[in-house]
């Protein structure tokens, strides 16, 4: 049974890419689902936190202050057990993905000086605006990390709601399917809108970091964090609901 339900749903997920006619998109998924099938939990944890730690790694240099949101405020927020504000609280986040405007403007009204160096009148060197600049973006996508987070668990939770609502004669095999199914409609809808407001928060600060001279290669390590860590984080729940 539960090898049919997994050759089940690599069917589903290939035809669903296919109708789509996103072929990165499609990729992604079928990478998480590979990931998901030939990796058990620990491993797939350990990935994780390689991941973390390779960000943490490539930020050393920027003093950035705020860390990613652990697997178990992760879980949490999925299962419905904490807030959004609980996590972000918990993490130091003040802000929110709906305070996009703030972290640029406040980093670059700063006086800015000649050859990243302060200026004499006591301003903030252009180094000092640019690591600003960083600290709030990576806090920024964390804040959207989360706020995803808390969607899925809302998701989920709702998926659960209607199948206990349901008299146990409409409690069926394809009921359970086309629950999942809409579900699974939901959560794609939802990754390209998470993928296009990643995107406008890397542009938005790239255009800030550009107009300080300053190096924007961590903006495409902070991308490629996001597409593996949402890589993983499939992986990891397909993972523990299918098994």
């Amino acid at each position: 049974m539960k090898r049919w339900k997994k050759v089940l749903l690599l069917i589903l997920l290939v035809v669903i890419g296919a109708v789509a006619a996103l072929c990165v998109w499609q990729q992604d998924n079928i990478k998480a689902l590979y990931t998901a099938f030939t990796k058990d939990e620990t491993a797939i944890l350990q990935d994780m936190e390689q991941n973390k730690k390779d960000l943490e790694g490539a930020l050393v240099d920027h003093n950035i202050t705020v860390l990613a949101p652990t697997v178990e405020q992760s879980q949490a927020l999925i299962d419905g057990t904490a807030r959004a504000d609980e996590v972000k609280a918990e993490m130091g986040l003040t802000g929110g993905t709906t305070a996009e405007a703030e972290g640029t403007e406040e980093a670059s009204s700063a006086p800015q000086s000649s050859q990243g160096a302060s200026s004499p009148s006591g301003g903030v060197s252009s180094q000092a605006q640019a690591e600003q600049l960083i600290n709030n973006c990576v806090s920024e996508l964390y804040a959207c990390e989360v706020d995803l987070m808390a969607r899925l668990g809302a998701m989920k939770q709702e998926a659960v709601n209607l199948w206990n609502s349901l008299s146990p004669e409409e409690r069926t095999s394809s009921k359970k399917r086309e629950i999942g199914m809409d579900g699974l409609d939901q959560c794609y809808v939802l990754e390209v809108e998470i993928d296009q407001t990643v995107e406008s928060i890397l542009s938005r600060y790239r255009t800030e970091l550009e107009k300080l001279g300053a190096d924007t290669s961590v903006l495409d390590t902070l991308w490629d964090y996001y597409c593996n860590e949402k890589n993983s984080q499939k992986a990891y729940y397909l993972n523990k609901y299918l098994n």
